[in-house]
């Protein structure tokens, strides 16, 4: 088997053909909700009349962990870009260094172009894994996303023992995603300490995290000058039960976490220290480093239950240690694809292809691959036993590579074209051809071709065929709610003030107004916090724990009249509700309506 120093990078071009069509096959979706929770406060900065009387919107242009990511936006935007190319060039760029980073990784770790593009294809490809609805990359432009397109090569140079390298990245994501960087400096802390500690190198420990805090600190820091950070408003109780039980219980509080997640998250997990276990490919360092990581990330979720749910405490529960999940599966990832590619080339590829395969089966992905590398450790005679299934099952060998891209499909139907964008160095060395590599470089003309249309407006929202998933590039007007907010933002004036149903996630994007509060908009300051809990009891009355899905159930009791004194209250102009819900608001005139959504224009002379 080829050593790690032995196989070479692939040449520039290539990984950028291997990027370029991989984005295509894994799509992308500017239409989500955080987008449209988090791109007012860039449209504020772009535009300063915008959003003038919208409490969340001023709150966030004070200095915040997500100010960088705001001037990140803008910067390009005043040069003339629609914020819809910015965030549409930006994830690329992000899905680039993301995936590049896994394949990076996998080439390193794995000493194969297997192995690279195994890594490239489960970081993408696994959606279970994780626990508190978080995620290694998701489809949509976010700050998590773009920051962990920096992070990930933090970690290919922390797991090269490039420690201080890894560390300033980890820094620079932190200004983008304050966690995104701080984690897995946390997580890599152990590995650290014992390899400074072996190499005499003590420096090499101060370094790497004196690098990470400076870079951290140009975050907290201004907050503090500022006086952005907690304050005297708000107890560590009181913050949590706001911050945790009302507004995050998905993310924050572990009890609320879903049976199933906590399971499939110890299946990858467990399944990943046993790679490690089994790995003869793995050096003795790198298993250290990623067993560590593990260890330690799953230490931090205990931390996380204990010093939240047991013994609250307000700066535990802001680190989200839900969110080391995703490099925890990372971590197991990388393990599962050495072991795999490592018993492909040792003659088992009918082994390696299915542990290539189960990881990606939803909800029983973990299972059933922790199932199979249980059964590679604990079979005697392992090597003559899998010698004996995969002479046996590649009798047709076409017929189980046929078996296997089958299989790709029908999981997801992009799985296929993912894989075999990152296969591509590998398909070259297993099956040398001119043309695979005349036929790789016509996909990736193509795919060119077919983001150049979706950017140019030619083609919108449509795949390039089964095995893609469509790039919806542009903000869609694909709900009555989005069209009344596009026709209220004709018919109302710029510091207009409206009133919109607590569970609406998309009005103030879509109408370019100012609301007077919504459940998803939660600020990062304490003051903010607490104008949006004196704003959500004035709507809603007390709050209760995991009210998301009770909001329209208390808006809807709300009478016409209550509606309009809310809205006198805050100096509403507008209000925004239902018809079947609210039929009449007392001294308000209807100004638009569709399909059952209704603007009123609130009569001020009246109330």
């Amino acid at each position: 088997m080829a050593s790690a120093k032995t196989v070479s990078s692939p040449p520039w071009l290539v990984q950028l053909a291997m990027a370029l069509s991989g984005l295509v096959a894994y799509g992308y979706n500017f239409s989500k909700e955080n987008v449209f929770n988090q791109l007012p406060a860039v449209m504020a900065l772009l535009d300063p009349t915008l959003y003038s009387q919208d409490f969340y919107v001023q709150e966030m242009l004070r200095f915040t962990p997500r100010s960088y990511y705001y001037y990140v936006l803008a910067l390009p935007a005043k040069l003339g870009l629609s914020l819809p190319l910015v965030c549409f060039i930006y994830f690329a760029i992000a899905f680039t260094g993301f995936s590049l980073g896994l394949y990076a990784i996998g080439r390193t770790l794995g000493g194969s172009t297997l192995t690279a593009a195994v890594l490239a294809f489960l970081g993408l490809a696994v959606v279970d894994g994780t626990v508190g609805f978080t995620d290694l990359f998701r489809r949509s432009p976010n700050p998590s996303v773009f920051a962990i397109g920096i992070a990930i090569w933090g970690i290919y140079f922390c797991l090269r023992q490039q420690w201080t390298r890894g560390y300033v990245l980890f820094g620079i994501t932190c200004l983008l995603q304050f966690l995104i960087g701080l984690l897995p400096g946390l997580l890599f802390t152990p590995a650290l300490l014992i390899h400074s500690l072996t190499t005499k190198r003590p420096r090499q420990f101060v370094w790497a995290w004196g690098a990470l805090m400076a870079l951290a600190g140009m975050v907290y820091a201004p907050m503090v000058l500022s006086g952005s950070t907690s304050s005297d408003l708000l107890s560590g109780e009181q913050f949590i039960w706001l911050y945790g039980y009302v507004r995050h219980p998905h993310h924050i509080i572990f009890s609320t976490f879903s049976t199933n997640s906590w399971w499939r998250f110890g299946h990858f997990t467990l399944a990943g220290l046993l790679c490690l276990y089994g790995s003869q490919q793995l050096k003795p360092v790198h298993k250290m480093t990623l067993a560590a990581s593990m260890v330690t990330g799953c230490g931090l979720l205990v931390l996380g239950y204990g010093f939240v749910e047991i013994y609250p405490i307000a700066t535990v529960a802001k680190l989200q240690f839900a969110r080391t999940t995703p490099f925890i599966l990372l971590m197991a990832l990388t393990a599962i694809a050495v072991y795999a590619s490592e018993h492909y080339h040792r003659g088992h590829r009918a082994l390696g292809l299915l542990l290539i395969v189960t990881p990606v089966i939803d909800n029983l992905g973990g299972l059933i691959t922790l199932g199979v590398v249980a059964l590679t450790l604990i079979q005697p005679g392992t090597d003559a036993f899998w010698q004996r299934i995969n002479q046996k099952s590649w009798a047709l060998p076409w017929l189980a590579y046929g078996l296997f891209l089958l299989v790709l499909t029908v999981t997801y139907s992009y799985h296929l074209a993912l894989f075999l964008s990152f296969a591509y160095p590998f398909l070259r060395e297993e099956f040398p051809a001119r043309r695979l590599r005349l036929a790789a470089y016509g996909v990736t003309a193509i795919c060119g071709l077919f983001v150049a249309l979706h950017l140019g407006g030619v083609v919108s929202h449509r795949s390039l065929g089964p095995v893609h998933r469509a790039i919806k590039f542009a903000p869609l007007v694909d709900h009555p709610l989005k069209q009344l907010a596009v026709n209220a933002r004709d018919a109302t004036s710029v510091d207009a003030l409206v009133l919109v149903p607590p569970s609406d996630r998309m009005f103030r994007f879509y109408s370019q107004r100012s609301t007077v509060v919504s459940f998803k908009a939660f600020p990062f300051t304490d003051a903010g916090i607490v104008t949006w809990q004196e704003r959500m009891e004035a709507m809603l009355g007390e709050l209760p724990a995991e009210i998301e899905e009770k909001l329209d159930g208390l808006f809807l009791p709300r009478t016409g009249a209550e509606l309009g004194a809310i809205a006198a209250k805050y100096n509403a102009t507008h209000i925004v509700t239902r018809q079947d819900w609210h039929p009449e608001i007392p001294g308000s005139t209807l100004v638009d309506q569709q399909e059952g959504w209704v603007l009123w224009a609130v009569n001020r002379d009246s109330n």
